[in-house]
């Protein structure tokens, strides 16, 4: 099977960088239900100044290697390893790759291939699965016959889909992959 994983607020949590930056440097205070869009431009608060300033952190790559990990999903993507091919595809502009490389390696993020691609998630990759959580390539992902876990975030909850399930943490997602009667537990005794 083939598992296509989302990087930015999937495995890393870019979004609460996003605020600490935010905070720390330019003095504005947000919360995560601040974030009704992915789209930063769209975000209410935000001067043109500040669209600069965080666009260019994201642009030169800098924002990226301070985020943290979203807790569980080191361990699951280790047991998806195991079993099935785990493919990370990102949104993230080709001229941060070697900030990504760096922050999955000094993480200890496991994967078996990485891509780049910052228009369209459907690469010509025919995934299995796809974790996901930014909503147009959720859609777009399950339009093309795969199935989405959607992870839960303020700028995702107005989709709906028959190929989408939301979770809500890596423990969803584990639960969703490795069932107690496929792995051996929760067998009646």
């Amino acid at each position: 099977m083939i598992v296509g994983v989302d990087i930015d607020n999937v495995i890393a949590d870019t979004e609460r960088e996003v605020r600490r930056v935010l905070e720390a440097d330019r003095g504005i205070s947000l919360v995560r239900e601040d974030f009704r869009h992915y789209a930063l431009e769209k975000m209410p608060g935000l001067g043109p100044e500040d669209m600069d300033y965080i666009l260019g952190r994201f642009r030169d790559g800098s924002i990226f290697l301070n985020v943290p990990v979203i807790d569980g999903s080191r361990e699951t993507l280790e047991r998806l390893m195991q079993r099935h091919r785990v493919v990370l595809v990102t949104s993230r502009p080709q001229s941060v790759e070697s900030y990504t490389r760096k922050w999955l390696e000094n993480n200890r993020v496991p994967f078996h291939e990485l891509h780049f691609t910052p228009e369209t998630k459907v690469n010509g990759i025919q995934y299995d699965l796809f974790i996901e959580d930014q909503d147009n390539f959720a859609c777009e992902i399950a339009e093309s016959g795969s199935y989405v876990l959607l992870y839960d975030a303020p700028w995702n909850r107005h989709v709906s889909h028959d190929n989408i399930e939301r979770v809500f943490s890596w423990e969803d997602i584990d639960r969703f992959c490795f069932p107690p009667c496929a792995t051996g537990h929760g067998k009646a005794k």
